[in-house]
């Protein structure tokens, strides 16, 4: 794993998981829970995506750049979708 890698990663872990809870204040678990959700899911998600042939390399050609972006916002995005959700059965 390289430097670049994680940090596009967790960039996109971050943007997924303002996305989503842009999209929906349901889903939301509050800016700094989801920020933190957010680094979690992108890591995982962008180490996920790296089990997939074709994306495994490490590098910033443009194939490793989008897979660990995209691996990362939907990673992110569903970790935060799933604490949100938690976090409101919890308040209720």
């Amino acid at each position: 794993m390289d430097i670049v890698g994680l940090v596009i990663q967790l960039i996109g872990g971050v943007a997924g998981s303002k996305g989503v809870a842009s999209i929906s204040k349901k889903l939301s678990a509050g800016p700094i829970l989801d920020i933190i959700l957010g680094l979690v899911g992108g890591f995982a998600g962008g180490q996920l995506a790296s089990l997939i042939p074709g994306l495994e390399g490490s590098g910033v050609d443009i194939v490793n750049v989008l897979g660990n972006l995209i691996g990362g916002g939907i990673g992110g995005g569903a970790l935060t979708a799933i604490g949100g959700l938690i976090t409101q059965s919890i308040k209720e």
